[in-house]
């Protein structure tokens, strides 16, 4: 009975809420891993290019966008704004927007989070950006949205513009609930071996 408890337990804490995990290398951040957007858990990184070599644009509607309404891209900049560009161990990510890839700006960058095509006719497509603003006077936090980009805007060239790419982590067994599956298993074992 103690190794069914045990078991569950630990499958309890693998359920648990995570924090998302930020993708920095050298200082830089380029994304995060398990970004709760709307309760689900998205993987987000930075790109620099066009919106028609990231997206592939050219397909009408566009099937490459992990957010096919504007409220879930809405949730998805709000989330970068309260998850990701943060100031901590990692880094000053809010305080100093050009730590984040893609990015050169030192007062602010918009992460855009692209989710539909504007015009089929003029291929603009609309996104949400999230922008953190380091001003004398404080920080100051913006969500801003319902602007349209060229598909052909590219994000190399312009300093305070970088395109969030999400997406859904393939699901992977969680380290506890293989440990714990392990510990039942050898629990088992034991008690088998003391039978005999």
């Amino acid at each position: 009975m103690r190794q069914v408890a045990l078991a569950a337990v630990l499958v309890l804490m693998a359920g648990g809420v995570q924090a998302a995990t930020l993708n920095v290398v050298g200082g830089v951040l380029h994304g995060a891993f398990g970004v709760d957007v709307g309760g689900i858990l998205y993987d987000v990184e930075f790109l620099d290019g066009t919106c028609e070599a990231l997206f592939n644009l050219c397909e009408k509607p566009p099937t490459a966008f992990t957010f096919s309404s504007e409220a879930p891209a809405i949730l998805a900049s709000q989330a970068l704004l309260d998850q990701v560009f943060l100031d901590g161990v990692s880094g000053n990510f809010d305080s100093f927007p050009d730590l984040t890839f893609g990015c050169s700006y030192t007062y602010s960058c918009f992460a855009a989070t692209p989710f539909g095509v504007l015009n089929a006719i003029y291929p603009n497509f609309e996104h949400f950006g999230a922008r953190n603003i380091s001003l004398a006077s404080g920080l100051l936090d913006v969500a801003y949205g319902g602007t349209s980009l060229s598909r052909f805007a590219d994000s190399t060239t312009n300093a305070g513009l970088v395109y969030a790419s999400w997406s859904v982590p393939v699901p992977e067994p969680s380290t506890a609930l293989l440990v714990g599956l392990g510990l039942t298993g050898l629990a088992a074992q034991g008690r088998r071996c003391n039978r005999s």
